[in-house]
């Protein structure tokens, strides 16, 4: 039987302060809530082990990338819990800088609406045209980044998920890899993931605690796809055709 087509599954960490208020957060280095621990607790569960409803198979995970973060790294702590210990020792956690939030520079703590006070205040929209407000997508952020140097970043990543993938392809291997950040910068991921560019909203959502699938078409490295619903199909025996 052929092998699965290789996939990314992607989680935003569990929820904090800060996400729960909607202050933006990159640097600052702060931990799950209660709700967050229990909420990825319960998403690790229903995510991974032999189950047919878990949609990781520990035999499949070849690699968790995350995030240096606090939260991120807890966040991976509390999806693999459910592993047998022989089993978390074969799954490989890289810790890649790359993976870190959108630095949000002089925003960093903010309400959007705070954002919008204090670049009115410094006279920075003021060439913007009625209506329109900042949005980090085009402007970026005041001493933090801006899109290209997201963008270099984030394909990084990818360049590297891609060549595991294509010697999981070559092998007919079974290969899941594990991506845990956070709300900007896997927003940024999922598009970059297919070509598209990140100086404009690519008007995606990602809740904390929220799960997305990234794989390829046709069972072709050459074809990277959003697997829409990818995290919520119900397991059947029958085989269909990838289309």
């Amino acid at each position: 039987m052929k092998a699965p087509t290789p996939r990314v599954i992607f989680v935003r960490h569990g929820q904090t302060e800060w996400s729960k208020s909607g202050q933006h957060t990159s640097v600052t280095d702060i931990d799950l809530t209660p709700f967050g621990v229990k909420q990825m607790e319960r998403t690790g569960h229903q995510l991974i082990g032999p189950e047919n409803y878990q949609m990781i198979k520990p035999d499949s995970l070849k690699l968790v990338i995350s995030s240096p973060r606090l939260r991120a790294q807890h966040t991976v702590k509390l999806l693999l819990q459910g592993l047998s210990e022989k089993q978390r020792e074969a799954v490989s956690v890289d810790i890649d800088q790359n993976i870190r939030e959108w630095e949000y520079g002089d925003y960093e703590g903010l309400l959007t609406k705070e954002i919008h006070a204090l670049r009115h205040e410094r006279g920075l929209d003021k060439d913007l045209a009625p209506g329109d407000k900042w949005n980090i997508w085009r402007d970026g952020c005041e001493n933090g980044e801006e899109y290209l140097q997201v963008t270099e970043r984030v394909d990084k990543v990818i360049q590297k998920i891609r060549e595991i993938h294509r010697k999981a392809l070559d092998n007919e291997e079974a290969c899941d890899i594990l991506v845990v950040g956070h709300g900007h910068i896997l927003r940024c991921f999922a598009a970059r993931w297919v070509n598209q560019p990140i100086n404009t909203n690519p008007n995606y959502m990602l809740d904390a605690g929220g799960v997305g699938v990234l794989s390829y078409q046709h069972h072709n490295i050459d074809e990277p796809a959003l697997y829409l619903a990818g995290a919520f199909t119900v397991p059947v025996e029958e085989e269909g055709a990838d289309l």
